[in-house]
């Protein structure tokens, strides 16, 4: 099975395109047994994610499905093994997108551009949405994780991009990520910063008079301190340095 690699960020893949899973619990046993690859999975989270309601006699019908499976994927030299412990799939984690996702964002390299490399590689590897095509709810929250961690590597793609000196090439992608996190105040910070940088201080003010009133508005409570003191630092007309932007958010 070495040469077979697994995508979980986006609909389920198995890359040599010879097995197709048209049956949603088989995907969804394979994705629950491919985000703890070569670990096992306990028969109890299994059954959890496998089904939003479990049948009478979930166990077995469990066990008819990991043979399914284990046929399904035969022809690419899988094995699901069993133990005490739980049923495992022996891939290694190099073969599924997301263990390789995390990998290259889990370098924090001190050269700035070779990290930039490691978290453009890394998000190179989404399709689109987690596990796209699995539709329990466990897994949905799972996708959901996922989603949230691909986002957070976005933001720290375009904080090294900035230190780096990037602003002007980056102010659509930033209008387009405020838009579809409007509370996500990182995004925020790096639009004001990018435009106050390209000699725009004026709409970096108003992004933040944007973002005041919505949290006011919808969340009764104001932004959080980072972006309260760019936009004093931006009034008073301060050059910003974008490695003001590394550190804790």
């Amino acid at each position: 099975m070495k040469n077979c690699t697994f995508g979980l960020l986006g609909e389920l893949s198995i890359d040599d395109g010879s097995v197709v899973l048209k049956a949603g619990k088989l995907r969804a046993l394979l994705a629950a047994l491919l985000l703890r690859a070569g670990r096992p999975v306990s028969q109890t989270d299994l059954v959890d994610q496998v089904w939003d309601e479990p049948p009478s006699r979930a166990g077995s019908t469990l066990q008819v499905y990991v043979v399914r499976l284990r046929h399904a994927l035969g022809g690419v030299g899988s094995s699901i093994s069993r133990s005490s412990t739980g049923y495992r799939i022996d891939v290694n984690p190099d073969q599924v997108d997301l263990h390789r996702f995390r990998a290259s964002v889990a370098r924090r390299d001190p050269d700035a551009r070779t990290e930039l490399g490691d978290l453009r590689e890394a998000l190179s590897l989404w399709r689109g949405p987690a596990l796209a095509d699995v539709t329990t709810e466990a897994l949905r929250f799972e996708a959901d994780r996922l989603d949230e961690e691909r986002v957070a590597a976005v933001e720290r793609r375009i904080e090294l991009e900035i230190a780096l000196g990037a602003h002007r090439e980056l102010v659509p992608e930033l209008r387009s990520l405020t838009r579809r996190h409007p509370l996500r105040e990182r995004f925020a910070e790096f639009l004001m910063l990018a435009l106050h940088r390209g000699g725009r201080s004026a709409d970096a003010l108003e992004i933040y008079r944007v973002v005041h009133r919505m949290f006011a508005d919808e969340l009764g409570v104001r932004p959080g301190r980072r972006l309260a003191e760019l936009n004093a630092q931006i009034l008073r007309g301060r050059e910003i340095s974008g490695k003001a932007l590394f550190g804790p958010a």
